[in-house]
């Protein structure tokens, strides 16, 4: 026979009525402070569960965690502290409560009920020969399982909002950084831009060579502080110019409103370089090779530029000025780098972090170790951003990357080219100009 329990003690009638709720005294007459009581939360009323959630009949409470009554809680332990194991004789769905009519006196399903309803064994009070039950050990061990569980879900949940949110922000960062490199080589590209066009323009007489504009600080901060060139788009010329002529005393004639374009362009080349961070992170002599390599290719992408984004075909320099007439390999040579720019449809984004990649060679020969480090790195980040960059403003974007990347080589092939005619036809006029009325820069630049 079953050991009686409250619920068989209690009328059936005094289930139906509610027990009286206590007043809730004021905290000045708990002995509480009208200061601690000004800072303690309101106290919190849980509300006593109306219905058995295994049979459906009036609650008494929580029992073992769950909103039972007296009859279900105490069957519930009566079974947890046996080694009674019973079988439904019918569906295994007696006590379903969505179900009508259902005989509420199956054993088994009840007991199944209340494991299911998430009664828990571990919040009962036994003693040592009740906790040596077999259904008290099964049920307690799925309970430490299911608590295992929910600690390493739990745990892993964690884990995975941790990695999340360092995703994020590394995904964050990295669009940082890009924009970042994209303003800076923009920026300077403007004040480039800037310096062509103002009134800078000292006779190349007064200019040091290769090793004297590496040595002294930059000078592109003149583009702010001088003014525009005045009389600027000059006067185009109706017949085309000629060739200049290498066999003058004196070289080439110097103007105050109409500039040397060769001579101030890789003047600018230096000066771009120099503007790099990393650029001062190089010895001097790998500075040196560096630009002797790279100073007649970064002039060539400039003019390029310049010229297609001014919608034309053929090299104009900022005073509207044209290169020599339309004959021979020098013309031909100077001009190959603008057709790709065109069919590229290069905007001014894609042809700043060119123009640093380009920069950042390091497989320019004699350099050092430390040098192609610091360069392959520079490389690699300007890259990135190019890609990122293609990938975001273009529908063929990886096509554009590697269109534009495959720009570096002919840059490369045309300047050796100008290099090599510069060698045969120029250099043996400029052997019979007086020292003092050379350009040195070009001759240190196109004399490897």
């Amino acid at each position: 026979m079953d050991p009686p329990s409250c619920s068989k003690s209690a009328s059936t009638d005094s289930l139906e009525y509610d027990l009286p709720e206590l007043p809730s005294l004021p905290q000045n007459e708990r002995g509480i402070s009208p200061e601690q009581n000004s800072k303690s939360a309101a106290p919190v009323r849980h509300l006593r569960p109306t219905e058995c959630s295994i049979c459906g009949k009036p609650a008494n409470g929580y029992h073992y965690d769950v909103p039972s009554c007296n009859g279900c809680k105490t069957f519930f332990r009566r079974l947890c502290i046996s080694e009674k194991n019973f079988v439904c004789k019918t569906a295994g769905d007696c006590y379903d409560l969505t179900k009508p009519n259902r005989p509420m006196k199956c054993r088994p399903c009840r007991y199944e009920k209340c494991i299911m309803s998430g009664m828990n064994p571990l919040a009962m009070q036994v003693d040592e020969k009740e906790a040596t039950a077999g259904n008290f050990q099964k049920l307690t061990k799925r309970a430490n399982i299911s608590s295992c569980r929910n600690d390493e879900e739990y745990e892993n949940d964690k884990i995975h909002q941790i990695v999340k949110k360092q995703i994020i922000e590394h995904i964050t960062s990295k669009e940082a950084k890009m924009q970042k490199v994209v303003g800076a080589v923009n920026y300077l590209e403007m004040k480039i831009h800037e310096f062509r066009l103002s009134s800078y323009n000292p006779h190349w007489k007064n200019l040091p060579n290769l090793e004297g504009f590496l040595k002294m600080g930059t000078i592109i901060s003149l583009a702010t502080t001088t003014e525009p060139m005045p009389g600027w788009p000059l006067k185009a010329s109706p017949v085309p110019p000629k060739p200049p002529n290498f066999s003058m005393a004196n070289g080439p004639q110097y103007s105050p409103n109409k500039k040397q374009w060769l001579m101030y362009d890789l003047m600018l080349s230096i000066e771009y370089a120099k503007a790099f961070g990393f650029f001062t992170e190089l010895d001097f002599i790998d500075r040196m090779i560096l630009m002797k390599y790279v100073a007649l290719a970064l002039m060539n992408l400039q003019i390029s530029y310049y010229t297609v984004s001014r919608k034309y075909d053929s090299i104009v320099h900022p005073d509207g000025s044209m290169p020599p007439a339309k004959v021979g390999m020098v013309y031909n040579e100077t001009v190959m780098s603008i057709a790709p720019l065109i069919r590229f449809e290069i905007e001014k984004t894609e042809f700043a972090l060119l123009k640093a990649i380009c920069l950042c060679n390091p497989a320019v020969p004699n350099l050092s170790d430390h040098a192609r480090e610091i360069l392959s790195k520079e490389r690699e980040q300007y890259a990135d951003a190019l890609f990122d960059h293609c990938l975001r403003n273009r529908r063929d974007g990886p096509t554009q990357f590697a269109e534009l990347i495959g720009m570096v080589d002919l840059l490369e092939r045309q300047q050796r080219m100008q290099k090599d005619l510069h060698l045969l036809h120029v250099a043996p006029f400029v052997a019979k100009i007086p020292n003092e009325h050379k350009m040195w820069l070009i001759e240190d630049i196109m004399n490897d």
